[in-house]
């Protein structure tokens, strides 16, 4: 009788935790695919603003691509951290987003001060200390709902790649709206017209990026699994 019971058993069938992709190695993958992101969107507002008749130097490509990277990697990859929770998902990505945002955004900010000393160029004006609060809520929330979302979406049959576009693209444009008004409205001297336009691309399409660069490294390491 139990010669029978174990005759069934599979003792070669791989363990479905096995098939998991580790925490470790999805940060590693969301981290260079963050990096790839973060100099996307810098080429792409390189392109938006130079459509405009505006060329920055080198030296301000750099610090803003130092910014543009630190925000995408912390962000993306306190994200990251929720794609692997098997239960509690989508809570727990958007209890990440929560934290993770403000604290990457007021970090790149850190980051982009730091370079623009360190290059000898002009510092961003267009974050005043007034609005560093209410811009780091803001993000906050934002990231929060993402995470929700994505961790949501990333476990329907039909949440494929098309899926986190359009999950990204709802709340940048909620959100980023929301956030080029406010640096409007609370910035000490006026912005230009070309600093509100690349404000509202970067905050509008990051998140669509955001998205992608998870849903990537799911797809990666699943692959590898």
């Amino acid at each position: 009788m139990l010669r029978n019971e174990s005759y069934g058993s599979d003792t070669n069938a791989p363990d479905a935790s096995t098939l998991q992709p580790s925490l470790s190695a999805t940060v590693v993958r969301v981290a260079w695919l963050a990096v790839l992101l973060g100099l996307g969107m810098e080429l792409l507002l390189i392109v938006v603003i130079g459509v405009f008749g505006f060329a920055p130097g080198v030296k301000t490509i750099v610090a803003d691509f130092v910014r543009q990277v630190s925000w995408s990697i912390f962000v993306c990859v306190g994200l990251a951290f929720g794609t692997v929770a098997s239960r509690m998902r989508a809570q727990l990505m958007g209890l990440l987003g929560l934290f993770s945002a403000p604290l990457a955004f007021n970090a790149a900010r850190i980051m982009h001060q730091g370079a623009s000393k360190a290059l000898a160029i002009a510092g961003p004006s267009a974050d005043t200390f007034s609005l560093i609060l209410p811009l780091s809520v803001l993000k906050g929330v934002e990231y929060a709902l993402l995470g929700v979302a994505i961790g949501w979406v990333g476990r329907r049959p039909w949440g494929g790649a098309t899926a986190h576009i359009g999950v990204g693209l709802v709340i940048g444009i909620l959100f980023g709206v929301t956030i080029t008004g406010l640096t409007y409205l609370g910035a000490t001297s006026a912005p230009t017209t070309v600093d509100l336009i690349s404000r509202a691309v970067n905050e509008i399409f990051f998140p669509v990026g955001c998205s992608l660069v998870l849903y990537s490294a799911e797809v990666l390491g699943k692959k590898a699994a």
